[in-house]
């Protein structure tokens, strides 16, 4: 592999322009379908392998990330019942 200069190469890379090209929605027999052929030769390699990517990515980490988002969650609401709950003794022995 060749070394490039980083200036240099980040000025000769197209910017990604995924979020500003819109799919368009047609109907057909009265079905909505999207018109991904022309969308897709609109885009360039590195941006469909960039989405090939996340996708992967996201279908790959999908059950790992739900598992850690649901005991950091119940984690968070054991510690908000304990923080109650220490605050409620603490009322009654010493607000009166």
């Amino acid at each position: 592999m060749q070394l490039v200069d980083s200036k240099l190469y980040i000025e000769n890379v197209p910017a990604l322009q995924i979020a500003s090209r819109s799919r368009t929605i047609t109907t057909v027999r009265g079905r909505k379908s999207c018109n991904l052929i022309p969308w897709l030769k609109a885009t360039s390699a590195t941006e469909r392998l960039l989405v090939l990517m996340l996708a992967a990515f996201v279908l790959a980490a999908s059950p790992a990330l739900v598992a850690t988002v649901r005991s950091t969650v119940s984690l968070s609401f054991q510690i908000l019942l304990q923080a109650g709950h220490v605050g409620l003794v603490a009322f009654q022995i010493f607000g009166r």
